[in-house]
């Protein structure tokens, strides 16, 4: 996936000289949104890469540290500029995108290759309850938000960092269960080993991945402020709300070779990776980055609340209940995956009107 999208390298220059030359302008935007393509694909790879040399564990770590780092650098730079309604769309958008969009083309493509796909019932059932608390940790805030008219923003700003602690705390314990508690024993060992016999070669390879990582983020950091500047100009010059480009826009800059990486394993009959990947970027965004974000936003000065308007709470409850009903059969066909997509694109024109 990285070899195909090397060519959008030569942006990154570009895009800083037309930040410098044509500050927080349309080609900016553009060019920054280019820039960021190919470094997150570079993220995912030295991701996938670790995890391979750290086992299972560590690797895990890694993957929850960096896989939607993307996603959290801009939005953090979207909260400083008190661009908040922007971080919530793109919060939703990211959800949506992965559960609707990204999962309907695996079971459409996949589907008109093989008519019909298994997957693991108890993955679907153990993503489907994840899922419902992310809804339950978005739905409570708003209930209470409109069903109280004596609600202060102080009380508002309290809840939201409890629920965003009980999120969080439930995703590291998911987390737990998922890489250390459910992993054979025996397969860790000899993980271990294999680590110990290559010795310090084998530590001086994943100490430059380190490193590559860590610039990687940095490139990306500085795209991602060039990107963020340069949201007015694309509102003005497309009259876009910022509610469509957080919803629509940015999730598929910040997230394009995850899903290029979820749809390729449904066209090669690895569904079950490819709901892995799609429906656990949402869960790992929706329990994991919300409550950072949150946490972030206050410590920097800036407070986001955990209240979501009603049509991102709405659009996430029915997708939520959409991929259930896919789950309970245990396997997917390319109907049901395009079912997936329209879902997505009636949603997407909603926004745009928004």
């Amino acid at each position: 996936m990285l070899n195909k999208l090397k060519v959008l390298f030569i942006f990154i220059p570009i895009s800083l000289i037309l930040s410098y030359l044509f500050n927080a302008s349309l080609y900016s935007f553009i060019t920054s949104a280019l820039a960021i393509i190919p470094l997150a694909a570079l993220m995912s790879h030295l991701t996938d890469k670790l995890r391979y040399q750290l086992g299972s564990s560590w690797g895990g770590l890694i993957n929850v540290t960096f896989g939607n780092a993307t996603e959290l650098i801009i939005s953090v730079f979207a909260i400083y500029d008190g661009l908040l309604n922007v971080v919530k769309a793109n919060i939703t958008g990211s959800i949506l995108m992965n559960l609707l969009l990204v999962l309907g083309l695996s079971f459409f493509l996949g589907g008109l290759k093989y008519q019909r796909q298994e997957f693991d019932k108890l993955l679907a059932i153990t993503n489907s309850v994840m899922l419902m608390l992310a809804v339950i940790g978005m739905l409570i805030p708003a209930i209470f938000y409109y069903g109280s008219e004596k609600i202060k923003t102080l009380v508002l700003g309290r809840l939201s960092i409890g629920v965003g602690l009980v999120l969080f705390l439930t995703y590291l314990a998911g987390l737990y269960f998922t890489l250390v508690f459910h992993e054979q024993e025996k397969q860790e060992k000899k993980d271990r080993g294999n680590r110990d016999e290559k010795g310090w070669q084998d530590y001086k390879r994943i100490g430059r991945k380190i490193l590559y990582l860590l610039i990687t983020t940095i490139l990306i950091a500085i795209e991602a402020h060039i990107l963020v500047d340069s949201i007015t100009a694309l509102q003005e010059c497309f009259n876009i709300s910022p509610v469509f480009i957080g919803v629509i826009i940015l999730p598929l800059i910040s997230n394009t070779a995850e899903n290029m990486t979820a749809i390729k394993m449904a066209r090669e009959n690895k569904i079950d990776l490819s709901i892995t990947i799609a429906v656990g970027s949402s869960i790992q965004v929706a329990l994991f980055l919300v409550p950072l974000l949150i946490f972030i936003s206050h410590l920097i000065g800036y407070p986001m609340n955990i209240l979501f308007n009603i049509l991102e709470i709405s659009s996430i409850v029915l997708s939520v209940l959409a991929i259930n009903i896919v789950y309970l059969q245990g396997k997917s066909n390319w109907f049901e995956g395009l079912q997936l997509i329209a879902a997505y694109l009636i949603i997407a024109i909603a926004f745009f009107f928004a």
